[in-house]
């Protein structure tokens, strides 16, 4: 017993929990208890191509930008109380580009000459996208955004001389503070130096996940093309990117909640009294201002930062299997036909 609990702290010294890989991975095989596929894409072209690559080194790009700077957290000591501003929305940034530069490889697609382009009425920016996944991917950024501003909400300045308990870093006058047991001291890791990046990679976020979708639902149609293969390929291609950023989107709501929790679970021990060295110490423990919701929070976060990778994971894996399936189905289609009616043996 004595050597698996040793091997099994050896594993997490290695792999920490709060490295995204380290759980992700578990949850991965976890969703393999549905083989089925969750991506399929149009029939063989430069679009398809395009999701290829987006899909597949997309994903796992946003998979080893997560893992690196979720690793660089857990070895780096943070001396100025602000030093994750970056790495936490690290892979919704990752996802936004990947987003953004997939639909700059979109527009290489030839377009029909003004004499051969279908006249269609403009449509919404949402009109190829799932509801069921704009619904979700709405409430996990409404999560991302409501905890950025409440931590620059709560947040405030300090006292060099004030009592400062927790992970107590270099001073600085910025307000990266909030106020510890009805101001008894303070802790750190609050406040817009912390979050202002994670908002502002929101933001962007949003803008280029409106502007892709807006010009691909209204990009000009040959004459000659169906409706339904139309909407097939457009409800597909809105279906990746929405995948992509939904990914990169909650592993960084992990990232933020790992954070905003272990900051909120602060807890800190007054002796009561000094007695002898054999003796237990009688403490009175206090909390910091939200530690009821704290704990939950920052488990949680572990949860979403490893589902995120998961399901990032999944996507690269599910996108090989759909290309591979359209290109059997296009072998099988290009295949001579046997006639029925053949010479008699």
């Amino acid at each position: 017993m004595n050597y698996l609990f040793l091997f099994v702290h050896a594993v997490q010294d290695l792999l920490p929990l709060e490295v995204a890989i380290t759980f992700g991975l578990i949850l991965f095989a976890l969703s393999w208890v549905s083989p089925r596929r969750i991506v399929s894409l149009p029939q063989p072209g430069h679009r398809t191509t395009t999701l290829i690559w987006a899909g597949v080194a997309g994903s796992l790009l946003v998979v080893v930008v997560a893992t690196v700077l979720s690793a660089l957290n857990v070895a780096l000591n943070d001396a100025s109380g602000f030093d994750g501003w970056w790495r936490r929305p690290a892979p919704l940034a990752a996802a936004t580009a990947v987003v953004a530069f997939s639909a700059i490889a979109l527009r290489r697609i030839p377009l029909p000459a003004p004499g051969e382009r279908l006249v269609v009425p403009r449509r919404l920016w949402h009109a190829f996208a799932s509801r069921t996944l704009l619904w979700i991917s709405g409430i996990a950024a409404a999560l991302l955004a409501l905890t950025a501003a409440w931590q620059i909400a709560i947040a405030t300045t300090a006292p060099e001389d004030a009592e400062f308990f927790g992970h107590v870093p270099n001073y600085t006058e910025l307000p990266i503070y909030m106020r510890f047991n009805s101001g008894y001291g303070y802790l750190s890791g609050a406040g817009w130096p912390n979050q202002l990046a994670t908002l502002l990679a929101l933001a962007l976020a949003c803008a280029v996940f409106f502007a892709v979708l807006q010009a691909d639902a209204n990009r000009p149609l040959f004459a000659r093309s169906t409706a339904a293969s139309v909407r097939s390929e457009r409800e597909l291609t809105a279906r990746l990117f929405t995948f992509i950023l939904l990914g990169g989107l909650i592993t960084t709501l992990g990232a933020v909640w790992m954070h905003t929790g272990s900051m909120g679970t602060a807890m800190v021990g007054l002796d009561e009294e000094w007695v002898s060295a054999n003796a237990s110490f009688p403490r009175i423990f206090v909390s910091g201002g939200y530690d009821m919701i704290a704990r939950p929070m920052n488990l949680l976060g572990y949860a979403l930062q490893a589902g995120g990778v998961a399901f990032l994971l999944r996507l690269a894996v599910d996108t090989v299997r759909a290309a591979r399936a359209n290109r059997l189905a296009s072998s099988a289609a290009s295949e001579p036909e046997v006639s029925a009616s053949g010479p008699r043996r």
